[in-house]
C-alpha cells in the first residue's frame, strides 16, 4: 500500500477550484457560512449555532488528522479569489485501506458543480495518492441532491442503512454510495 510521507499538506487544483488546509485565517468565514441551521440538518457533525469554536475544532482535527494519516480535511476555495466556500474530507479507515467522503458547501455555491468538481477531485486523490481500495458516502434519505453529487461523481448506490444515526429526537436513515479502485 502506497503512504504518503510528505510533511507538507497537500494541495488539489481544479479547473475552478483549490483544495488546501484550512487555516485560523478562515475561521471568520467559516462561522459566517456554518452558522446557518441547513447545515446541521443535513449533516451529522455540523452543531447550530456554529461558533468560533466549533470552526476551531475542524481545524484542529485537519492538523491532526494530517499529522496521524487518519483523516484529510481539506479547505474548499475558488481559484479566482482563494476564497473558502466549503470543506472535503477523507476519513482514513487503514485497517481496512478504505475512507469515508464527507462535505459541506456555502449554499451560495450550490447547484453550479463546485462540489461535483471538488467530490471528483478527492475521489482521485484517495486512489492515486494513497492508493485507497475503497471510497464510500452517505448522506440522510431526505437529502436526494447530495446523492446526485455522488452519483455524478462515479459512486454507485449500495443500499439504505435504516436508523444508522440518532438526531434530533429520530432515528435518520441513511443512502450508502462507493466506489471501488480497480
Amino acid at each position: 500500500m502506497k503512504k504518503i510521507l510528505t510533511t507538507e499538506f497537500p494541495k488539489i487544483e481544479t479547473e475552478r477550484l483549490l483544495l488546501n488546509q484550512p487555516v485560523r485565517n478562515d475561521i471568520e468565514n467559516i462561522v459566517e457560512i456554518l452558522n446557518t441551521e441547513i447545515y446541521s440538518k443535513y449533516t451529522i457533525n455540523i452543531p447550530f449555532p456554529y461558533t468560533a469554536e466549533s470552526a476551531e475544532f475542524w481545524i484542529e482535527l485537519a492538523e491532526q488528522g494530517f499529522k496521524n494519516k487518519t483523516q484529510y480535511i481539506f479547505a474548499i476555495r475558488t481559484k479566482e479569489k482563494s476564497k473558502l466556500i466549503g470543506g472535503i474530507d477523507l476519513g482514513i479507515e487503514s485497517r481496512f485501506n478504505h475512507a469515508e467522503l464527507g462535505y459541506w458547501l456555502d449554499e451560495t455555491y450550490w447547484n453550479h458543480g463546485y462540489m461535483t468538481e471538488a467530490v471528483r477531485a478527492l475521489i482521485n486523490f484517495g486512489f492515486t495518492e494513497l492508493n485507497l481500495k475503497r471510497i464510500y458516502a452517505t448522506h440522510f434519505d431526505f437529502n436526494p441532491a447530495s446523492g446526485k453529487v455522488i452519483l455524478k461523481c462515479g459512486m454507485e448506490k449500495e443500499g439504505v442503512l435504516k436508523c444508522h444515526t440518532y438526531k434530533d429526537g429520530k432515528y435518520q436513515n441513511h443512502v450508502l454510495y462507493s466506489i471501488i479502485n480497480k
